[in-house]
């Protein structure tokens, strides 16, 4: 009974210990600099976006954070190591759309892209678009699509990686209009459009951000914009839906997510702090800027996000069938 008892007693103290050392780490936090990590390359939408969200949120959170970028595998790379980083806080991933899609991709991982992830709070939307190197003929998504199908497979989109939404709404046209534009997976956003720019590759599918500054310079034509809507940084440039596309709604969306087990005392400093970010003028124009719609920092509406992702694209993932090989 005696053992039985001192056994219970060193739990007891094991937990009050746990709780303690927990609730000072909490208050402690943040003690030193805190990283955002990229998972794609340097230019493209989802770093600006973080860029700009930086220095906000260093200045609520009084502590410098840094941008880090770790691309590759279609955003996997970044994403698994934030998740096997310590959950302490300052490891911090700029998760997206892609994190829902690749647990379709890749079968077999020793981590889920998006379930051992905790959402902080959802950061901005854009919209996806299907654009064209401005020297081409096609002016609008059906000449492009004719022009596909009297040669089978002849014209290549680029994407920012496999399972990537620019990749998905590519193969959301194809599937729904019979085209058979081929897939070119690029590493990013970035180097995918540098090489649309350069007349290496006819057609890209991008998010609005990555690809603005080169319509406005006269580069690149956007033939058709996702969402419900018409964005109105390119109120000209019709929905997918208008022209006959269905099932192309939603946009890019993206949101901070730390590891799993992090404590939630610091998951709500950290939610606090990107709350005061988004409310400041100098953020709100950034955003506008790159195309970016800012977007609820509320803890649940990035939970509420993945689930309706999950239930809008899970049918049509199964059915494009894109599991590495």
């Amino acid at each position: 009974m005696t053992k039985n008892f001192s056994s219970l007693r060193r739990c007891a103290l094991c937990v009050l210990c746990a709780w303690t050392v927990s609730g000072a780490f909490a208050a402690d936090y943040p003690s030193q600099t805190v990283r955002i990590i990229v998972p794609f390359p340097a230019g493209g939408s989802t770093d600006l976006v973080t860029r700009a969200l930086a220095t906000e949120l260093g200045a609520a959170l009084n502590q410098t954070v840094v941008v880090e970028n770790k691309a590759g595998a279609g955003s996997l790379i970044g994403s698994e190591f934030v998740i096997k980083a310590p959950a302490d806080g300052y490891t911090v991933l700029m998760a997206g759309l892609t994190n829902v899609f690749l647990p379709h991709v890749h079968q077999n991982l020793r981590f889920h892209p998006i379930d051992d992830l905790q959402g902080v709070g959802l950061v901005a939307d854009l919209p996806n678009v299907l654009a064209v190197n401005a020297a081409t003929p096609y002016k609008k998504l059906d000449e492009l699509i004719k022009a596909d199908k009297q040669k089978p497979g002849s014209l290549s989109f680029a994407s920012a990686g496999i399972a990537t939404p620019s990749h998905l709404v590519c193969e959301m046209v194809n599937h729904q209009a019979g085209s058979k534009l081929a897939h070119v997976p690029y590493k990013g956003n970035a180097p995918a459009v540098a090489d649309l720019m350069g007349g290496h590759i006819p057609v890209m599918c991008n998010n609005l951000g990555g690809t603005l500054p080169y319509m406005n310079s006269g580069q690149i034509r956007i033939l058709a914009q996702t969402g419900k809507t018409r964005s109105v940084a390119v109120p000209d440039i019709p929905t997918f839906g208008e022209l006959g596309i269905a099932g192309l709604d939603a946009g890019l969306w993206m949101g901070l997510a730390v590891p799993k087990a992090t404590p939630k005392d610091v998951v709500q400093k950290l939610n606090q702090a990107l709350a005061k970010a988004m409310a400041t003028d100098s953020l709100k124009d950034k955003l506008a800027k790159l195309g970016a719609t800012p977007l609820q920092p509320a803890l649940s509406a990035f939970e509420d996000r993945v689930r309706q992702d999950r239930k809008a694209w899970d049918a049509m993932l199964g059915t494009l069938n894109l599991q590495s090989k």
